[in-house]
């Protein structure tokens, strides 16, 4: 199910409340070689789709995070004063990005090498999900081998070429956090006892069937706008040719003497030299020609 939920006040009257389960028993053998557990989260605008890839901040669960989110939008220049790409507008994460930009280079890198990806991204026009077979066969390798070459400064350039947006509207997120309170989670549990049980499967040791369960796994986020402002970046080139220009001739003045009027000056005398020059010779050839011409009618 899709939904959203629009806010047009901030500070804490207008936080959105969100609670997550972990869910830890559940966890295979296999990710005891991560330090850490529970979530990561990204915070991003709604016309582009989230990705912990490159970003993201780590919540683990007996905690409350206080997010306060701060809206910017950044503008910059495109060649030949900056280094954006205008002409790319859309991915098949939706608004392009640099984050979408590396989640398309990752979708590219698995379907080249295994014929699959592990998320198919929401404008997908030729991709199909990784069966867990496959994942485990060949998806989780390549997967490591491109976060190894993107995480290469060296190496990425290579394998994911991906330039700024011209435009980009972001979140930029402050982060605090505290522990759950044992009063909170009895509470919870009372509410959330019914749900609990279909995470609980008693054949295989797992079991959620106290308060305690609420403390190690549930993780609270409450998310609001510290300020409804909007902060605005725009890049502008501030040197361009016509102060180039300027430059050079602030300077010539200061140490030649020189202006408008004299470089006119200068290009009329070159040019009346040069056909002054042309001119005498052309006159010359004229009198050598008619000299010429009276020898030879003086021969009897």
């Amino acid at each position: 199910k899709q939904w959203y939920q629009r806010r047009v006040r901030g500070g804490d009257f207008g936080r959105l409340r969100i609670l997550l389960f972990a869910d830890l028993k559940d966890y295979s053998i296999w990710s005891a070689d991560q330090p850490q557990y529970g979530f990561q989260a990204s915070f991003h605008d709604n016309s582009t789709y989230g990705s912990a890839l490159n970003s993201g901040y780590f919540m683990s669960p007996g905690s409350v995070y206080k997010v306060d989110l701060r809206l910017k939008m950044e503008k910059r220049e495109p060649p030949p004063g900056g280094n954006c790409n205008a002409s790319l507008l859309f991915t098949t994460y939706g608004a392009y990005s640099e984050g979408a930009c590396v989640m398309e280079c990752k979708d590219r890198y698995l379907y080249e090498h295994c014929g699959c990806v592990n998320t198919v991204p929401p404008l997908n026009t030729k991709y199909q999900s990784c069966s867990l077979k496959r994942w485990a066969e060949c998806g989780l390798n390549a997967y490591e081998k491109f976060r190894y070459r993107y995480q290469d400064p060296l190496l990425s350039t290579n394998i994911c070429p991906c330039s700024s947006a011209c435009e980009e509207t972001y979140y930029e997120a402050q982060l605090s956090s505290s522990s759950l309170s044992p009063a909170y989670t009895e509470v919870v549990y009372d509410r959330v006892q019914k749900q609990l049980a279909e995470f609980s499967v008693p054949e295989l040791g797992i079991i959620y069937n106290s308060s305690q369960a609420i403390m190690d796994n549930v993780l609270v986020v409450d998310v609001l706008f510290s300020s409804m402002v909007k902060s605005e970046i725009v890049q502008v080139v501030t040197y361009t040719s016509a102060n180039l220009l300027g430059d050079i001739g602030g300077v010539l003045g200061l140490f030649l003497g020189a202006s408008v009027f004299t470089i006119i000056e200068f290009f009329q005398l070159l040019f009346f030299s040069v056909s002054k020059h042309c001119f005498d010779r052309w006159s010359e050839s004229d009198d050598e020609a008619q000299e010429e011409s009276c020898k030879c009618k003086e021969i009897p």
